[in-house]
């Protein structure tokens, strides 16, 4: 195997600790917010009771300086209201956290 093509493998066995982190935030996530399935990645889908209570949530969390995604109809499948959230492990983790604490805190 060409060197360019171990150094490939060895990038990828070492990515494997941030992708369990990314794991373990998104499903810290669906844990303390009650709008949200277990997810399979690092976007979390996070349901709101309409669309003028995902603006004000939304609305809400930037105030606080936490920056979230807002989408309601028509740009949603399935005609509900959410935000989004993107897990970045290059976060610190306490910093991860506090923003989860705000967006909780910020919730309808």
């Amino acid at each position: 195997m060409a060197a360019g093509a171990l150094a490939a493998l060895d990038l990828i066995r070492a990515g494997d600790d941030l992708r369990a982190e990314v794991r373990e935030r998104a499903a810290l996530i669906a844990k303390r917010l009650p709008t949200v399935c277990e997810p399979d990645a690092g976007v979390v889908s996070v349901r709101a009771p309409g669309p003028q209570e995902a603006v004000a949530w939304a609305d809400a969390c930037r105030v606080r300086g936490v920056a979230v995604g807002c989408f309601r109809p028509p740009s949603t499948p399935d005609s509900g209201s959410r935000l989004r959230l993107t897990v970045n492990v290059g976060v610190p983790r306490a910093d991860f956290e506090a923003a989860l604490d705000t967006i909780a805190e910020c919730g309808p």
